[in-house]
């Protein structure tokens, strides 16, 4: 009897400890949304729709031909607000929504942050906006029209869909619908076969990010989505402007890069002075640059609220397809987070869309906040 009775007290405790720990642990390991969803909107500038009326419907068709339901929409409202609605809307419906494209200028949400390093207050542009459709953003004060928290909301913090911007209208050195539509056309021959590269990776690691073979090692040990890696780092070999530029001209399918950065130029050697040289946006647009896709960890790259930045210029100069950075202080780390569904099939809006569902940094963490994609979210590696 007295053994029956020490079984119970002994499972009772097993059971309640256990519960206790799934309530702790569970709340970091939340539900991702269906993955099953098929609906992509592709929301169209109105000013720009009518001159791009045959590359919008090819890009359609190449998506719907990728197993997608397509609603294209003429969009003339210069509110994010409106834009963020008509997600929520399109989310809520039987269908679902797996993401939207956004071609041409559309507006932004914004928020600030405190530059403790320059003690300054800075503001940037943030997709996550438009990505979390169930969290709460919240403006401290209306008139600024700067976010200053994001928190659960109805829902919370993560993001239910992705979001992907094509727009060269920041940059003054091109011909904006010229621009469109080599890039679409280059995009089509890449679902199509006839933009290829070899199945492999760049990796670019500074000064400051390569400190030791061992933090270059963990670095690599993220790029989890390319056995053929070609890794340039200080402790092997001087990284320079000169010579990341030459690199660029080379046959690479993607090119990670870590370089200290601001929204027009790579900074390259210690302490981000580019001691070691500098690339502009200039550089990129003059480089026949060969790699189709790019992951910059290079603080505020992508900030495509400023004219010129090199996020922008790197996706319309010559073979670029997509690009991910951040348009802040900050950059994309844990990469297998991102590259492993990379190297499921899965699309650069979805990988990163799960990568921001990583309980151990998510959308809490400030240097997260500000990643952005660049480009058609819609694609896949060749494998």
């Amino acid at each position: 009897m007295r053994k029956n009775v020490k079984a119970i007290i002994l499972t009772t405790i097993i059971l309640f400890g256990t519960a206790i720990s799934l309530a702790l642990i569970l709340p970091y390991f939340k539900d991702q949304p269906s993955q099953t969803r098929l609906k992509v909107n592709i929301y169209v500038n109105s000013t720009i729709s009518s001159s791009l009326s045959s590359e919008i419907n090819q890009y359609k068709q190449d998506i719907i031909a990728q197993g997608y339901n397509v609603d294209v929409i003429n969009w003339s409202i210069n509110n994010v607000t409106a834009l963020r609605n008509d997600l929520i809307n399109a989310s809520n419906q039987p269908q679902g929504l797996a993401g939207a494209v956004l071609i041409g200028d559309f507006p932004s949400a914004m928020m600030q942050y405190y530059d403790s390093s320059w003690a300054l207050w800075r503001n940037y542009p943030i997709d996550l906006y438009l990505t979390d459709l169930d969290g709460e953003w919240v403006d401290n004060d209306p008139t600024d029209e700067l976010f200053d928290a994001h928190n659960n909301g109805t829902g919370d913090i993560f993001p239910e869909i992705w979001i992907g911007r094509i727009c060269p209208e920041s940059l003054n050195n091109t011909d904006h619908l010229t621009a469109y539509r080599n890039y679409f056309a280059r995009n089509h021959d890449y679902r199509t076969g006839q933009l290829s590269r070899p199945h492999s990776q760049l990796v670019y690691i500074d000064d400051d990010w390569a400190t030791s073979q061992q933090l270059v090692n963990e670095w690599l040990g993220d790029m989890t989505a390319y056995s053929n890696l070609t890794c340039v780092a200080i402790p092997t070999t001087t990284t320079t402007a000169a010579d990341y530029k030459n690199r660029l001209t080379h046959i690479y399918e993607f090119v990670h890069v870590f370089v200290h950065s601001w929204p027009y130029e790579h900074l390259f050697g210690p302490g981000g002075y580019g001691a070691e040289g500098k690339v502009n946006y200039t550089d990129i647009l003059n480089i026949k640059t060969k790699p189709l896709f790019y992951n910059l960890f290079a603080c505020s790259a992508t900030n495509f609220e400023y004219r010129n930045n090199l996020g922008t210029q790197y996706l319309f100069s010559n073979n670029t397809l997509t690009v991910v950075g951040s348009s802040k202080i900050g950059g994309m780390t844990m990469n297998s987070y991102f590259y492993t569904p990379l190297s499921q099939g899965k699309t650069f809006g979805e990988a990163m869309r799960l990568w921001y569902w990583n309980p151990l940094h998510g959308p809490s963490d400030p240097d997260s906040m500000g990643m952005t994609l660049l480009g058609d979210p819609l694609l896949t590696i060749l494998m």
